[in-house]
């Protein structure tokens, strides 16, 4: 989805349904504020950093661009990284210190970056622990953190944690954010997140709910109906049982252009045009803005984005203004300042960053008449320092106020429960090829799904007596099932990792199942044969 069709669907569901219950996330990200709150680094910056802090899943399964610069940086020009190691990583061989970290200790490890006193519970040294302090040095100047969320089967508030412990010990670090999914980040600027508003505002005073809690308020019959925008819920959330569970029971409307296991709960399905058929701008993980076109037209029964949810607005009685593509781009950037039309015209540009953005100093009007060549004030970035008219309809009244690390208030107590003597802690980890909807729809890369193996150190294999290629028991908390082992020094003793919607020698999901979405930390046992 662009960030024009975002905006769009900001307005219908704030302005004409009156609801804060909107999330961007499949519960599988960050905290949206959280993200917004912190001082953001471009990816350049990240690979000029002086030192280079993953807190992270593997970069090149994730995000590979981002890996390859960053593998770059270290290889030809001799730059840090600390890497904080959940699991297997391709930027562990260029790092210059790893340190593993299980399911449940991230907050604690970021605490010791800090105050420099080792946890008893990590699975690290003293002299390693001073090492990295040594590189990061006081202060985080010149350090860039790059975080996201290494884990799908560890609560988000676990590496949030971590994330504000970092931020608040090292002030003058940047932080680059490492989320997965296309243009999140601009879906986030366009508000798709409770608390959240255009152009990057933020309402301390609104509530909502997020993805986990709306599948939760359905189940307990607080909630009625869930629209679904672009991607297949049930291909993302861990909690997959009580996710379908909740679908069984709501009314559905799906907006895609993609198929997917969710559209069999549909009740509506409003078909929509997809990536290459799509006019409109995307904002990458940096907040970069860049035009995107269309390659191809879109079959005449799918709409782009702007026209279903304005569509939608007329038949409940009201209007979100928007006609089109470039009027929705036009009022992004004359009601937040966020860069959307100036971007979309300009085709020899490789678009901007929002941070930097209108930096240059306050300009008075210009009328694009009496200057050749410029096609309208807009266009060249001054549509928000022209006149003084104020124009509001049904949903252009928008906070952009940002957010900061204040506002988010002081941390609440973590408990993270023990784990188990008798158990592994379980690392779900996101893979380039995993079971998704692109990869689903293209025979050709049938072959590189991700295949489900446990991954586990040597320890942990010689504790059971076992080997790699032997299959054994897996209980979790909702059942269990059979699969092989397969041995990996990167993963943390204590820990099986795995991969994040693999599936099993038949094809199937089976690992999501077995597992409780709400605990802080998944563990599972494992039994030889």
């Amino acid at each position: 989805m662009t960030n024009e069709g975002a905006f769009a669907w900001e307005r219908l569901l704030r302005g004409v349904l009156r609801t804060d219950h909107i999330d961007a996330q499949y519960g599988d990200g960050l905290s949206a504020a959280l993200i917004q709150a912190l001082p953001r680094a471009t990816i350049d910056e990240a690979a000029k950093a002086r030192v280079v802090v993953t807190l992270t899943g593997d970069l090149r399964e994730e995000l590979p661009i981002l890996f390859l610069r960053l593998r770059e940086s270290a290889v030809r020009f001799q730059r840090s990284i600390v890497e904080l190691n959940f699991g297997a990583s391709a930027l562990g061989s260029v790092a210059q210190i790893s340190l593993p970290v299980r399911p449940g200790e991230a907050h604690l490890v970021a605490q010791a970056l800090g105050d420099g006193t080792l946890p008893q519970e990590v699975v690290f040294t003293q002299r390693e622990l001073n090492d990295a302090r040594e590189l990061i040095g006081d202060g985080g100047e010149g350090v860039v953190f790059v975080v996201g969320r290494p884990n799908v089967a560890e609560s988000a508030e676990v590496i949030e944690h971590a994330i504000r412990l970092l931020a608040t010990q090292f002030p003058r670090a940047k932080f680059l954010p490492a989320l997965r999914r296309s243009n999140v980040m601009g879906a986030l600027d366009m508000g798709l997140a409770p608390k959240l508003r255009p152009g990057r505002g933020y309402d301390a005073e609104s509530v909502g709910r997020d993805t986990l809690e709306q599948l939760g308020a359905i189940r307990s019959g607080e909630q009625t109906a869930i629209l679904m925008l672009g991607g297949c819920l049930l291909g993302n959330v861990l909690d997959v049982v009580g996710a379908r569970e909740a679908l069984d029971t709501a009314d559905v409307v799906i907006v895609t252009g993609h198929g997917g296991a969710s559209l069999a709960y549909a009740d509506v399905v409003l078909p929509a045009a997809v990536q290459h058929e799509r006019l409109g701008t995307v904002t990458n993980i940096e907040g970069r803005v860049t035009a995107v076109a269309p390659k191809i037209v879109a079959p005449g029964s799918a709409w782009p984005d702007v026209a279903i949810a304005s569509e939608l607005a007329e038949e409940l009685g009201q209007s979100i203004g928007l006609a089109s593509v470039e009027l929705a781009a036009k009022t992004i950037e004359e009601t937040t300042g966020y860069p959307a039309l100036s971007v979309l015209n300009d085709s020899t540009s490789d678009g901007v960053v929002v941070a930097t953005w209108r930096s240059v100093p306050h300009v008075g009007r210009l009328d694009p008449m009496a200057f050749p060549g410029i096609r309208s004030t807009e266009s060249v970035g001054l549509g928000a320092n022209t006149g003084t008219t104020i124009s509001a309809d049904i949903a252009s009244t928008t906070s952009t106020m940002p957010v900061t690390l204040l506002e988010l208030g002081a941390f609440e107590k973590l408990e993270v429960p023990l784990a188990d003597a008798y158990s592994l802690r379980v690392n779900l980890s996101r893979r380039l090829y995993d079971n998704g909807i692109a990869v689903q729809g293209s025979p050709s890369l049938a072959t590189l799904k991700a295949v489900s193996v446990l991954h586990l150190n040597h320890f942990d294999l010689d504790r059971l007596g076992v080997v790699t290629g032997d299959v054994v028991g897996v209980t979790g908390a909702r059942g269990s099932i059979r699969l092989p082992v397969a041995l990996d020094d990167a993963v943390p003793r204590g820990v099986t990792e795995i991969a994040f919607g693999s599936l099993d020698a038949d094809g199937n999901d089976v690992v999501r199942p077995i597992l409780d979405g709400g605990d802080v930390i998944a563990q599972v046992r494992l039994e030889s044969a």
